[in-house]
């Protein structure tokens, strides 16, 4: 582009021509394409950066690209065409990336979820000294539900296999994953709740599974004020930051 087409071009997008010189310029602009293109691409931008919460950091990005990947180093800013052009191949090279660089955003619940949610196998099968032959046989079956990740058919057996063996901390637990994969909510947060209190193994893990039910049920508010009930003792302190980090607003 001709530096006086630049020149012109600044001052009609900072509305500094007068009403005659913006008229001839119009009319020079609807003949000439590539300019017309040009002032469209960047009016797109424009609009698409400004007003959103960071706008700037989107422009200090701009700037960045261009000092790293072309001569010149201008600086992006509102209505400077002239130094705008200086970065136009800054701007490919991010939307080439992607146009989700240009605008992060947060991910979604479930992905979210699907990213938190990784249970451990369930292993209650192998018990030592066992004289009751049809909750050995509960547990396989539960178990073989379980890792295939069938958690409708998971559960009747598992209750089954609980009324058997109460104690059985393990089962207890993965009962309450069950209920939370097939969004029975309320019996999955009793059950993580009841287990949260006393000095079991599974009592931190429990506070972290009602961040995950209360993530999964989309209650912002609630998986926020579980997540930050997670202390630095827990073993679960550096997930539960991280997501907090991460969940929408």
């Amino acid at each position: 582009m001709e530096p006086e087409w630049i020149d012109k071009a600044e001052r009609y997008l900072n509305g500094e021509m007068s009403a005659g010189e913006r008229t001839e310029f119009e009319s020079e602009l609807s003949a000439n394409a590539a300019l017309r293109k040009d002032l469209e691409l960047y009016n797109s931008i424009n609009k698409a950066m400004s007003g959103t919460p960071n706008e700037n950091e989107l422009r200090d990005t701009l700037q960045q690209m261009n000092k790293k990947y072309f001569a010149g180093g201008a600086v992006v800013k509102k209505g400077s065409f002239k130094k705008w052009l200086a970065v136009a191949a800054s701007l490919v090279l991010l939307v080439s990336i992607g146009f989700y660089f240009l605008l992060p955003s947060k991910p979604s619940v479930e992905k979210l979820y699907a990213e938190y949610a990784v249970h451990e196998p369930l292993s209650i099968s192998q018990r030592e000294n066992t004289d009751d032959l049809k909750a050995d046989l509960l547990a396989t079956e539960a178990e073989g539900f379980y890792y295939n990740k069938k958690y409708k058919e998971a559960l009747p057996v598992l209750q089954q296999y609980f009324e058997r063996r109460p104690n059985d901390l393990q089962a207890k637990f993965a009962l309450g994953i069950c209920n939370l994969e097939l969004s029975r909510y309320p019996e999955a947060e009793k059950i993580f709740a009841a287990m949260t209190s006393g000095q079991t193994a599974y009592a931190e893990t429990a506070k972290w599974y009602l961040v995950l039910t209360a993530l999964k049920q989309k209650d912002m508010e609630k998986c926020k004020a579980q997540a930050k009930n997670i202390t630095a003792s827990s073993p679960y302190f550096t997930k539960a930051k991280a997501l907090l980090e991460k969940l929408p607003d």
